[in-house]
């Protein structure tokens, strides 16, 4: 298959990993196409997710194990939440990220991932590099609480009931990268929110729930994808 052949056949598989939207996403291909990383990787448009880049020409056919590294959260933006909430004029405690809420974090990403991807035998999971592995990197950019964190500090002895129109909101970066060379196959940046229509109890289940369903969305759109760009590849 040529360069261009392989081009064409990235662009039409892309749908099953960035997700519908109304119009077809589609690679940016040419010399006008908007690329990053000197050229490697090149845009994709329409998508359902915030940004995308991706390598059109890689042998994605060769690839049948998957090594999931833990999610980074070195560099974490939190939005604090609104200030009118009357718990949080009480006690004006800033939500952070505690370890045991990263380890808690990275423990359910890590399931989320290894789950989607090989429950159903399409790879197998692996802890090393090789030629037939590719590595995805996920780092946490932001996350956007809509209520205080539930604690003693933030809303005091009792643990205050505190109700919210959802937990908030959460943004990825999602790298795919060759297990041999390193060379990067992908970018993924997206965002979720899990603003509901009415109000509901807001505590530490109910937010690790929300978390829980981002992170198996996000796991499901790389799983289907790849799937696509291996099977298309092998045809």
């Amino acid at each position: 298959m040529t360069k261009k052949q392989r081009s064409l056949v990235a662009a039409a598989i892309l749908l099953p990993l960035l997700g519908a939207c109304a119009s077809s996403p589609t690679i940016q291909i040419g010399e006008d196409a908007e690329t990053t990383l000197d050229g490697s990787l090149n845009k994709v448009d329409n998508t359902a997710v915030d940004l995308a880049y991706v390598d059109p020409d890689a042998d994605y056919a060769r690839y049948s194990k998957v090594w999931v590294m833990p999610l980074d959260l070195d560099n974490v933006e939190i939005e604090q939440p609104p200030t009118s909430n009357s718990i949080i004029n009480r006690y004006n405690e800033e939500w952070e990220l505690t370890d045991d809420d990263k380890s808690d974090l990275q423990s359910a990403f890590a399931e989320a991932m290894q789950r989607e991807l090989t429950s159903a035998g399409d790879f197998v999971a692996v802890s090393e590099g090789g030629d037939d592995v590719i590595v995805v990197e996920a780092m946490i950019t932001k996350i956007a609480p809509s209520g205080p964190k539930d604690d003693t500090a933030s809303r005091g002895i009792g643990r205050s009931r505190v109700f919210t129109e959802g937990g908030g909101g959460m943004a990825i970066a999602i790298v795919l990268a060759d297990g041999d060379s390193g060379d990067v196959l992908a970018i993924i940046k997206d965002s979720r929110s899990s603003v509901n229509s009415s109000w509901g109890l807001n505590n530490s289940v109910s937010n690790m729930a929300d978390v829980k369903r981002n992170f198996n969305a996000w796991a499901g759109q790389i799983h289907r994808g790849l799937l696509a760009l291996k099977q298309r590849a092998e045809a």
